[in-house]
Parts: C-alpha cells; sequence; structure tokens
C-alpha cells in the first residue's frame, strides 16, 4: 500500500500520543456545559458593541450553542442568551438561523479545510520513509478534525437530516471533495515515487480517509484515549497503510500445533 505525506502543522495544544484524549484546539476546549460556559460579562459586551463587535459575539456564541445542540435543536433565543444581546440583534445581522449556522459552522469549517490542504501543499516532501510520512498526513488530519470535533457533529447531523439549504449542502460536500483530492494527489505521487502497485487508488484513499474521519470524530466510542492512547491509533492505522498486515496472496496461513 503507498505510504503518505510529510510533516504538517500540529494544531494541538495537546500531543496527539497523549493517552489522555485530545482537546479542543479552537474555543470549544471541552464538550459544553448545559449552561455553556460563563456569560460575557456585561463590561465585556458593552465594549464589543461600543466597536461595533455585536456580530462577532454573536457567531461566537452560536458556534458554541450549535456545537451543544446541534442546528435542529438550537434556537436564535438559545443564541441570544448565550451572548447576552437581542434576538432583534441576530435577525438584524444575520436574517434566519440557516445564514447564521452558514456563517458560524459552515464557512469557517470550509476555511479550516482549505488552510490544511494550502498548508500541506506549500511543504517539502519526499525527505521522510513512507512510515513517517503516513504518521505526519494522518496526524496532521486527525487534529485539524480533532479540534472541530463538536462542530463537525453538528455539522454532519444537519447534512445528513436535510435540515440545510442545498447550497449549504453543497458547499460542505466540495470541502470534502478537496480534502479527497488532496489524499489522491498525495497517494498517487507517493506510489510513483516508491514504485508500489497492485492497489485501487479511489477506494483506497476513502478508506484512509475513513479511518482519520472515524478515529477524529467518535475515538470515545472505541475506548480511545483511555483503553488506546492515539497515538497508538495512529500508528496501527499508518501499518495498515503502509504495510498491509503482510499476509502473502494466496498462502493459507500455518495453524500452531
Amino acid at each position: 500500500m503507498p505510504g503518505c505525506c510529510t510533516a504538517v502543522s500540529v494544531t494541538s495544544a495537546h500531543p496527539v500520543w497523549s493517552d489522555t484524549p485530545l482537546l479542543h484546539v479552537s474555543s470549544l476546549a471541552h464538550r459544553l456545559p448545559e449552561d455553556y460556559r460563563k456569560p460575557v460579562s456585561a463590561a465585556e459586551r458593552t465594549r464589543s458593541n461600543v466597536h461595533g463587535h455585536g456580530r462577532t459575539l454573536i457567531l461566537g456564541a452560536a458556534r458554541e450553542v450549535f456545537a451543544a445542540k446541534g442546528f435542529k435543536g438550537t434556537s436564535t433565543r438559545d443564541i441570544a442568551k448565550r451572548a447576552q444581546l437581542t434576538e432583534v440583534m441576530i435577525f438584524r445581522h444575520f436574517g434566519t438561523k440557516a445564514n447564521l449556522f452558514q456563517e458560524a459552522v459552515i464557512t469557517p469549517f470550509t476555511e479550516f479545510m482549505d488552510h490544511y490542504v494550502s498548508d500541506y501543499r506549500s511543504r517539502e516532501h519526499g525527505r521522510l520513509s513512507p512510515q513517517q510520512e503516513g504518521i505526519a498526513l494522518y496526524t496532521g488530519l486527525f487534529n485539524v478534525l480533532h479540534g472541530e470535533r463538536e462542530l463537525l457533529l453538528a455539522l454532519m447531523s444537519a447534512h445528513e437530516y436535510d435540515e440545510l439549504s442545498p447550497e449549504s449542502s453543497a458547499q460542505i460536500d466540495a470541502a470534502f471533495d478537496r480534502i479527497l483530492v488532496l489524499f489522491e494527489e498525495v497517494v498517487a505521487t507517493e506510489a510513483a515515487e516508491r514504485q508500489f502497485s497492485d492497489f485501487d487508488l479511489r477506494p483506497t484513499v476513502r478508506a484512509m480517509f475513513a479511518m482519520v474521519l472515524s478515529t477524529a470524530l467518535h475515538g470515545d466510542w472505541m475506548g480511545l484515549g483511555k483503553k488506546v492512547s492515539y497515538k497508538r491509533m495512529i500508528d496501527a492505522m499508518t501499518q495498515l497503510t503502509v504495510r498491509g498486515l503482510r499476509v502473502p496472496e494466496g498462502e493459507v496461513p500455518k495453524r500452531n500445533s
């Protein structure tokens, strides 16, 4: 199987090799409790409003509430309460809850996906071993996806249950497509340079992406960070990708006597 790519920026404040679950690298440092987090202070709210930052307060509050409750379970009243602003301000700036979800969740998602692709393509490749490059690719993408885990889950739920407009759904699909195109580009290049063969590029790439996506979003279901560290999981994914299970084709394994 092919190797992967070179070192990418590690965005998490906690190393991927830690035996504890990685925490959110953006504003969502952990799964939010029912009352979310400490409300914005009156002084901060006043200062922000004075400088015309009400829109920024609304976007920050929306990201937190959408992550905690999902698209369908969130009301504009919830967001206004979190931001300590009026619903009128939300409608004045965004018009509808769907428009707010677009700007608070979908646009940031597509932007950080595009940033990851751009960051990878700007780096020098071909200096590491297949194992090292595989670990670098999986680690970089894992940190990007895990860092926005709560928002991604809210976004994917809304997408799955047709709660988004066709335009928003198309935007999400396009962002994932760009990542898959990058994977195909990386694997095809590595395969050509290292003379890997006998694999089907497109399904191989999607199997690779499925492994890292499920690890980033659903690692808690699999006991990752507790029974198995994230580092061991990424090492195992890399081993499967680069070397497979090394069972010779057509050979029947011998049983222990």
